[in-house]
């Protein structure tokens, strides 16, 4: 991205370092960690790559200080430095790659792939590790017991009977840890283009008008996705499916299920956006529209209306290849 020609001459030192502070606050909250970059990028979008840069390091080295001293005040004594990679490393490596997106060596033609394939980058980067992680039986053992010492409190208090046995098998620490390393294998690449792309873009929006942030990103109703992309959406469905009948090894399914999701999202967005459009071309109030997103947010995590809203807005985002939702008003349209 471009310098902004109408940003102040002098650094923006104040509001970079604030910034930064307030990525390092979001992620030790852990309850809006997914967020941490959000601040970096919209100082990015705003004043600058180089300010954005600046702001990432005073984020990544509060993050590293914070983890730090968790670590070094901690109880846990076998496993301290595991506990000091796993909680600093994730962060500055998302920092780093919101940087790179930000960088100017990013061609024409690959300009707009930018944010998919540093995000896929990280992704590949972190399979071997997840994998590792999955086998050993002692990394597994820790989570285990972290997670029991967490949910001891509930299950002492669940009282007895059915309801309460069904409660203490639904809360078995050793079930929660393979349950969640399944789904975390099989999505971890969605993940990362979640925090990564989706801080990009809307940092990018709150940048302010006029700023190279706002101009470097559409309004989703106007989100379009490179054509060659709806061949990668099928491919990857098609090796879901191979992985799936010819029971393939973990590390190739957990490649076509990261594949397929990744691009699935990338068109549950253009189908949002699509629903957007048409929403705001039948003039419906910013209210209703907004009630209606909601609503949509809330049905998603309900089984029968999630899954349709899951299958209704990639379908629709695919399909615009061939059916034009938002074709152009006016003559010859």
């Amino acid at each position: 991205m471009s310098e902004i020609s109408s940003a102040p001459r002098r650094t923006p030192y104040a509001s970079l370092t604030l910034a930064g502070l307030a990525s390092c606050l979001l992620f030790a909250s852990l309850f809006l960690s997914f967020v941490f970059l959000l601040p970096v990028q919209i100082v990015n979008g705003r004043f600058g790559r180089r300010a954005g840069w600046a702001s990432a390091g005073v984020a990544a080295a509060g993050i590293v200080v914070v983890q730090l001293w968790g670590t070094l005040s901690s109880a846990t004594t076998g496993f301290w430095a595991l506990d000091l990679a796993s909680g600093a490393l994730p962060p500055v490596i998302l920092l780093a790659a919101l940087s790179l997106i930000n960088a100017p060596i990013w061609g024409l033609r690959t300009k707009p792939y930018r944010v998919i394939i540093v995000s896929m980058a990280c992704a590949l980067a972190a399979l071997p590790f997840l994998l590792s992680i999955e086998r050993d039986t002692s990394i597994a053992s820790y989570l285990e017991g972290k997670i029991g010492s967490v949910l001891a409190p509930f299950r002492s208090t669940s009282g007895e009977g059915y309801e309460a046995s069904a409660l203490a098998a639904s809360l078995d620490p050793k079930e929660l840890v393979a349950t969640s390393m399944n789904t975390l294998r099989d999505s971890f690449a969605a993940i990362i283009l979640v925090i990564i792309g989706g801080s990009w873009r809307l940092g990018n929006r709150l940048s302010g008008p006029g700023s190279g942030g706002r101009a470097e990103t559409c309004p989703i109703e106007a989100l379009r996705l490179p054509y060659p992309l709806v061949w990668a959406f099928l491919a990857s469905w098609s090796l879901v499916l191979a992985a799936v009948v010819l029971r393939a090894g973990e590390a190739l399914t957990a490649f076509a299920w990261n594949c397929a999701v990744v691009s699935t999202l990338l068109y549950a967005a253009q189908g949002w956006g699509i629903v957007t459009h048409l929403f705001k071309s039948w003039n419906m109030p910013r209210s209703l529209r907004l009630l209606m997103g909601a609503m949509a947010v809330i049905a998603f995590f309900t089984p029968t209306a999630g899954f349709v809203v899951a299958a209704t807005l990639p379908l629709l985002g695919v399909t615009e290849i061939w059916i034009p939702y938002r074709k152009p008003k006016g003559a010859g349209a």
